[in-house]
């Protein structure tokens, strides 16, 4: 399969937003230069990563095996990956941490200088440290980890970015949609939609981690993590805007990609009537 496609999509808002955002998922701390590319050919706004951007797996030789449980207990996986992906990880400690190539990092560098970037976590930097939390930073990037922050559309227009992050704090979620204007939440999880995000109200969410299905059958995805056989959400844009999911730019399973580019999504907010 060939590389990265720029896939667009226009949603109208009743706000009077007009903003072009650049969506980049799953990286995987792998190379991105031709998805670099179409970002500058693209000349976003706002740029969001919503989560796999590092890979961070193992657990350090330091965390014990009750820490890795408890993490595993405050996100929101399937029952079974919550029993046995704590297992696995454990079992990894044995072996030397998996390095990071520094692919992600130099993208994250690349990207701010085309456009202010904000990410989220997924669940591939669960076992973030601190030395990559300042990484981050020091790249350019804003983390976005429970936490929200307000930036403004090229008319002025006050605009809120949240990111909830794979363990998600429900209560802090509560709080960003309360809150006034638009609110973009970048949210790694697209199975996490339906049961924490849709009866908020939030306007528009970006999320990653389905990798489109990885094999696409009649325009449907086959498998993604958290939802199984033939998900739901896998690519595209869903209930009526509030959703769009990004097929991501790599992969992690061993099966290649069938029917399913990898891409960089743009999404133009545009008031609606002015279509």
């Amino acid at each position: 399969m060939g590389g990265p496609v720029l896939t667009r999509y226009t949603i109208p808002n009743t706000r009077g937003i007009r903003l072009r955002i650049a969506v980049v998922a799953d990286l995987h701390d792998e190379a991105g230069e031709e998805a670099l590319e179409l970002l500058r050919q693209a000349e976003p706004e706002l740029i969001l990563l919503p989560g796999d951007l590092l890979e961070r797996v193992v657990p350090p030789a330091d965390l014990s095996w009750s820490d890795i449980q408890e993490r595993y207990r405050q996100a929101r996986f399937p029952a079974w990956e919550r029993r046995l992906r704590p297992r696995m990880d454990a079992l990894r400690q044995r072996r030397s941490p998996m390095p990071q190539e520094g692919h992600g990092l130099d993208f994250l560098r690349q990207a701010a200088q085309i456009a202010p970037a904000y990410l989220s976590l997924g669940n591939h930097e669960f076992y973030l440290r601190p030395r990559d939390f300042m990484d981050l930073a020091e790249a350019g990037g804003v983390l976005l980890d429970n936490r929200a922050v307000t930036v403004h559309a090229g008319d002025g227009m006050a605009v809120r970015l949240g990111g909830l992050s794979t363990r998600p704090d429900e209560g802090w979620l509560a709080d960003f949609a309360a809150g006034e204007g638009y609110k973009i939440l970048l949210c790694h999880h697209p199975e996490y939609y339906e049961p924490l995000v849709r009866p908020t109200g939030i306007e528009l969410t970006v999320s990653g981690h389905a990798h489109g299905g990885q094999i696409r059958l009649l325009g449907r995805g086959v498998y993604a993590p958290g939802q199984g056989l033939f998900p739901k959400y896998t690519r595209g844009v869903y209930d009526g805007g509030r959703l769009v999911v990004s097929a991501g730019l790599h992969s992690t399973a061993g099966l290649p990609r069938w029917g399913n580019p990898t891409e960089v999504v743009l999404v133009e907010l545009e008031p609606e009537g002015s279509l």
